[in-house]
């Protein structure tokens, strides 16, 4: 689409800590480079320009570092109360620039070296894991198991090479006939789900006998 959601409508918000300002901070600079460079170009496209903006936001590294933070929101939802102070006694048992860069969690961002990578998101899930108490170590174990079934490939392409990265917002054209296929797809459900039984509008081109 044409329009570019930012910040909270284009869910830059922490996952986990729902951090939100500094991150859209940072991030406003390389969004604003592209979409001066793409006004700028003598054959402007806003789907480009639209693409590439999203791409600047959620570039295929970002993506795999917000679907590692999106567990973490995941797991603290569902903690009790011994869940939580176990979570949070080992979380600040870390180095200070591992937790300091989770929080962070943005390009730019102190210590997000830390995160920013999957190695560095697997040393820093590693050394979390061995700093909880073994009840919600366990847990934690148990619910990567189940998240990575009911999810997907999300949570494990964030820590691991062997899967790739994340599909990103890359321009890619289409054709002039094809057109939104998504928008065209719902409009033909929303049809055949309707009940109406008025007569349906027939191609213009078609020839009416009088």
């Amino acid at each position: 689409q044409r329009v570019v959601g930012y910040g909270g409508s284009s869910a830059m918000v922490h996952p986990s800590t729902g951090y939100h300002l500094c991150r859209a901070m940072m991030g406003a600079g390389s969004v604003a480079r592209v979409i001066r460079d793409e006004l700028s170009s003598p054959d402007f496209n806003p789907d480009r320009a639209a693409a590439r903006a999203y791409d600047a936001i959620w570039s295929p590294s970002n993506i795999g570092q917000r679907n590692f933070a999106v567990f973490g929101g995941e797991f603290l939802m569902k903690q009790k109360v011994e869940g939580l102070r176990g979570f949070f006694d080992g979380f600040f048992k870390l180095p200070l620039e591992m937790w300091a860069g989770f929080l962070a969690g943005w390009p730019g961002l102190p210590n997000n070296d830390k995160h920013e990578t999957w190695s560095a998101r697997l040393l820093f899930g590693l050394t979390f894991v061995s700093k909880l108490p073994p009840a919600v170590a366990l847990d934690m174990f148990l619910s990567i198991i189940g998240y990575s079934i009911s999810e997907g490939v999300a949570l494990p392409q964030s820590v691991t090479p062997l899967l790739g990265l994340p599909d990103g917002y890359e321009y890619k054209p289409k054709s002039a006939e094809q057109g939104d296929v998504a928008a065209k797809l719902e409009a033909r459900r929303m049809i055949e789900e309707s009940s109406t039984e008025e007569v349906i509008p027939v191609d213009f081109e078609e020839q009416v006998e009088v």
